[in-house]
């Protein structure tokens, strides 16, 4: 049994001594091969030159407008001047409405000519040209239209506009001069009433006569007075509140 082991271990001793000689003559070879190769002189080759580079393009001032025109910090800059419109007049204000305006009840041209006006804070009154009437001034009037100036501006109304609509007819009647009148109360066609009546409220708080009233002058009626004021060519007749 020894004896068997101790062959194949000689045999296996002569196979790898075999082996690296094999090895150590394939190596040798091989180098000597690779000194060969390093050994031999290199071979020159012919050298083409390169190509000639292509000449620059001329010059166009053109392809450099943007440049000229734009910076990387400003991209929106530009050679043409922007011109903004200029900015809308402001809207006008609106136009203040002129306040109410006075009532006329009649006016008397003897003398210097007289207005009778109303305004909201007191009864009628007579007015001269140049006067103040309320927020008004009285410019000059006529038979036909009445001249007001407010905030500067001249407003001319017809007379008619300016008589009061709702009010009832006074008790007035167109005569004489005073003196030839009979009586205050007297009214053309007038019917006798007994017991007074009051007319309709005018701006003031004052009561017009109605007409057939023919009670005197200073007759009381629910806190109302009656007065009768003879003008030049008209007597005014109403019922003035009791103060």
């Amino acid at each position: 049994m020894n004896r068997k082991i101790l062959l194949l271990n000689l045999a296996l001793l002569a196979m790898l001594g075999t082996l690296g000689w094999m090895l150590r003559a394939h190596w040798r070879e091989t180098r000597a091969q690779e000194l060969a190769t390093l050994a031999k002189p290199p071979r020159g080759s012919a050298q083409i030159p390169p190509p000639s580079p292509r000449p620059p393009e001329p010059v166009v001032p053109a392809n450099y407008i943007e440049v000229a025109q734009k910076t990387l910090f400003s991209k929106d800059r530009n050679p043409n001047v922007i011109i903004e419109p200029p900015p809308p007049p402001p809207a006008p204000k609106p136009e203040e409405p002129p306040p109410p305006r006075p009532e006329y009840y009649g006016q008397m041209g003897l003398g210097e000519p007289v207005a009778f006006l109303s305004t909201e804070k007191g009864g009628q009154k007579g007015f001269r040209a140049g006067d103040k009437v309320g927020l008004f001034k009285l410019v000059a009037f006529d038979h036909q239209t009445l001249t007001l100036e407010w905030n500067g501006k001249i407003l001319k109304y017809p007379l008619e506009e300016l008589k009061p609509k709702e009010a009832a007819p006074q008790a007035a009647v167109y005569a004489s001069p005073p003196a030839q009148v009979s009586s205050a109360s007297s009214v053309v066609g007038a019917k006798s009433s007994k017991d007074p009546v009051l007319g309709a409220e005018t701006p003031g708080g004052v009561r017009a006569c109605v007409t057939g009233d023919n009670s005197p002058a200073g007759t009381v009626k629910d806190g109302y007075k009656k007065t009768i004021s003879p003008g030049l060519f008209i007597t005014i007749c109403q019922w003035e509140p009791i103060k």
